[in-house]
C-alpha cells in the first residue's frame, strides 16, 4: 500500500512485518485500535518469511492431543519451569517468563479464532529433552496456505530462501522432507514427490507460481491476510528515521517513503519489530564472540536487519543488553558459488545429523555431537577454532550417507552434483587423504579421526560426544539403518565428500530490555511510555538458551500479542 506523503495520526505505528509485528498489529486491531504497519523493504515478512514457521508453545491447545497419540501424559507448568531453569540458569528472568508461559496458549488460541493463523501440534522434542522437564509436545506449526488468498498483494511476500526450494517447490512438514531424500531409493516415497511435483507444474501452469506456501511462508501470509481483512494501512519501501518522544513518551516516528519524509503521530505508541541487528557490522563485531570481518560472515538473516529498533530505541533512552549467554541463534551455514546475498548461504538443518556424517576442524578433530541442534552446534565450532585466523569446518560423508541424504545444497540421488564439484562448493577424494589434499583438512588427522569413530560406529556408541545417546539426536536419525544406533553409521565407501561450514546466525539473542508487557526498559530500569520491541529487537527472554523448535517466532508472537493488548488496554499498565 502506497504511503500519503502527508503527515497522519494513529493510535498504534507498528514498524516491521515479521510475524511478531504483525501480531502486535493485529491484537491491537482487534482491541479497537487505529494501527499503521511500516516496513523498510520493498516486501513483507522479514526473517519469519525464510523460517520455519515453527513456535515453542508449552501448554497450547494442541499439546494434549499429541500427547495422548504418543501415550504420555500432559504437559504441566511446573515441568517447564523444571525445564527452562535447567535452560536459562542465572539468566532468567521468571517474572517475564511466567508471562510468556501464561500469555502463549492465549495467543494461539485469540489467533485461531480471531484470524486467519491456524497451527497444528507437533511431535517434536525439546532440543535438550533429556532435561528434567524435557518434553515432546511443545512445538506447533503453521498450517499451509494457497498464495491466491492473498490476492494481488502476493508479489510483495518475501519468498523463502531460494536455494532451499526444489524445482521453485517449498517443501513443508518433516513427512514432505523425508519423502523427497528418500525418494530415490523408496517407490511409494517417488510416487509423493511425482504427486507433488506434478500438482506445482501444475500450479506453475495455472497460476505463474506454485500455489502452496509452508512454514514461514505460510505464516506471515495468513497474519497479511488478516491485516487486510482487518483494513490495517502498511506501507512498504517506508524505513523508519527516529522516533518522536515529548516528556519522556514515544508518541511517534518519522518514516521515510518513496513520496518522501512523514511525520506519524501514534496516540497510544510504537512497536519496534525491526528484526534485530545481524546485518549491523558495527554491532555485531562488537557483540559476536568469533570477531570474523564482514568478508567472512556469511549469514540468511535478511540484508535489511541493520539494527534500526535498536539505535532508535537507544537515541531515546532504551537499553541495550548483551546479558545473555548467546548474543546470537546459531546456524552452520555454508556459502554457494556464484550466489550472492542471503541466495548463496545454505542453512545446515539436517545434512550433519545423519548416519554416515562428521563434522571435524582443519585439524581433522571432531568438535561436537553432530546430531545436536543448530543453535548447540556453532558454539562448539567457535570453541574448536579459538586462536584461529577464522572461524570454520567441515561436514565430511561417505558416498553412501550423500547418496541418501545430499549434502549442503546437494540433493541426494538420483539429482546430479556435478555443478557443485566444478563450482567448488563439494570436494571429493576418492579417498581419505586425497579428500584431505583437496580440503587442505590435516592428513593424518582426519584418517585417525574417521578410523576411530569408523570403530566406535561399528558398535553404535560415540564416546566422545555421545552422538545418539540423546532424544533429540534419535530422532534426527535414520530409522531405516536399524542397529543399536540409529544416528551413526561408519563413514567407508567412497568417494567421500566435504562441505566447508562456517558460523553463521538466523538472528540475534541479545536487544532492547523489555518488562513483562514488552515496553521497553530505559537505562535506569524504568519503562519508556509508548515504546516496545519484540521479535529479534527483544533481549531473549530465554536469556540466549534456545530450548525447543520455534524459540525465535514463539516469543516473537507472544510478546508481540502480550504488547498489542497492553497498547489497547486489555492489560493492567
Amino acid at each position: 500500500m502506497v504511503a500519503q506523503q502527508s503527515d497522519t495520526e494513529c493510535d498504534v505505528l507498528v514498524i516491521g512485518t515479521g510475524a511478531s509485528g504483525l501480531t502486535a498489529a493485529v491484537t491491537a486491531a482487534k482491541g479497537g485500535l487505529k494501527v499503521l504497519i511500516v516496513e523498510k523493504e520493498s516486501e513483507f515478512g522479514g526473517t519469519s518469511a525464510t523460517s520455519g514457521g515453527m513456535l515453542w508453545i508449552p501448554g497450547s491447545r494442541h499439546s494434549p492431543a499429541v500427547a495422548a497419540s504418543l501415550g504420555q501424559n500432559e504437559d504441566s507448568r511446573d515441568a517447564v519451569r523444571t525445564y527452562l531453569a535447567g535452560e536459562v540458569g542465572n539468566y532468567a528472568d521468571w517474572t517475564k517468563i511466567d508471562a510468556y508461559l501464561e500469555n502463549g496458549p492465549k495467543m494461539v488460541e485469540f489467533l485461531e479464532s480471531e484470524t486467519e493463523v491456524k497451527f497444528i501440534g507437533m511431535d517434536y522434542p525439546d532440543y535438550h529433552a533429556d532435561r528434567d522437564g524435557g518434553r515432546t509436545v511443545r512445538s506447533i506449526c503453521t498450517v499451509d496456505y494457497q498464495a491466491s488468498k492473498l490476492g494481488p498483494e502476493i508479489k510483495h511476500l518475501k519468498n523463502q530462501l531460494t536455494q532451499t526450494l526444489f524445482m521453485g517447490l517449498a517443501i513443508g512438514s518433516s513427512v514432505e522432507m523425508k519423502n523427497f531424500m528418500r525418494a530415490g531409493r523408496s517407490i511409494k516415497a517417488m510416487g509423493f514427490v511425482v504427486k507433488k511435483m506434478l500438482g506445482h507444474f501444475t500450479d506453475l501452469a495455472c497460476y505463474g507460481r506454485s500455489e502452496q506456501m509452508v512454514r514461514g511462508r505460510a505464516l506471515i501470509a495468513r497474519l497479511m491476510r488478516t491485516v487486510m481483512d482487518l483494513g490495517i494501512p502498511y506501507w512498504l519501501s517506508s524505513p523508519a528515521e527516529g522516533l518522536l518522544i515529548e516528556n519522556g513518551a514515544v508518541l511517534g516516528a518519522k518514516i521515510k517513503t518513496p513520496k518522501g519524509t512523514v511525520t506519524v503521530r501514534a496516540r497510544r505508541g510504537v512497536v519496534l519489530a525491526c528484526g534485530g541487528y545481524a546485518r549491523d557490522e558495527a554491532r555485531r563485531l562488537a557483540t559476536y564472540p568469533h570477531r570474523e570481518t564482514d568478508a567472512n560472515h556469511i549469514s540468511p538473516t535478511p540484508l535489511g536487519n541493520t539494527g534500526d529498533g535498536v539505535r532508535m530505541a537507544e537515541n531515546v533512552g532504551g537499553k541495550f543488553s548483551t546479558d545473555v549467554m548467546q548474543v546470537g541463534i546459531w546456524m552452520p551455514v555454508s556459502v554457494i558459488p556464484g550466489k550472492t546475498g542471503t541466495d548463496g548461504v545454505w542453512p545446515h538443518l539436517v545434512d550433519r545429523q545423519k548416519p554416515g556424517f562428521i563434522s571435524v576442524t582443519r585439524h581433522g578433530k571432531r568438535f561436537t555431537d553432530e546430531s545436536a541442534n543448530y543453535h548447540d552446534y556453532v558454539p562448539d565450532l567457535i570453541r574448536a577454532c579459538d586462536g584461529e585466523d577464522e572461524v570454520y569446518g567441515w561436514i565430511v560423508a561417505d558416498a553412501r550417507a550423500v547418496k541418501r541424504w545430499g549434502i549442503g545444497v546437494v540433493r541426494p540421488w538420483p539429482v546430479p552434483k556435478g555443478q557443485h564439484l566444478a563450482s567448488g562448493y563439494l570436494k571429493r577424494g576418492n579417498t581419505i587423504a586425497e579428500l584431505a589434499a583437496v580440503t587442505g583438512i590435516n592428513a593424518a588427522g582426519l584418517q585417525k579421526t574417521i578410523e576411530q569413530f569408523n570403530a566406535n560406529a561399528e558398535k553404535g556408541v560415540d564416546p566422545e560426544f555421545g552422538r545418539g545417546s540423546r532424544i533429540y539426536d534419535r530422532y534426527q536419525g535414520d530409522e531405516e539403518l536399524g542397529g543399536t544406533n540409529i544416528c551413526l553409521a561408519p563413514l567407508k565407501q567412497g568417494p567421500f565428500y566435504a562441505v566447508k561450514v562456517k558460523a553463521g546466525e538466523i538472528g540475534t539473542y541479545a536487544g532492547l530490555r523489555t518488562d513483562a508487557n514488552a515496553q521497553v526498559i530505559n537505562v535506569e530500569g524504568a519503562p519508556i511510555q509508548g515504546l516496545y520491541a519484540v521479535g529479534n529487537d527483544q533481549a531473549s527472554v530465554f536469556g540466549g538458551s534456545y530450548p525447543g523448535a520455534g524459540s525465535t517466532l514463539g516469543p516473537g508472537m507472544v510478546f508481540g500479542y502480550m504488547a498489542g493488548r497492553h497498547l489497547s488496554g486489555a492489560t493492567a499498565a
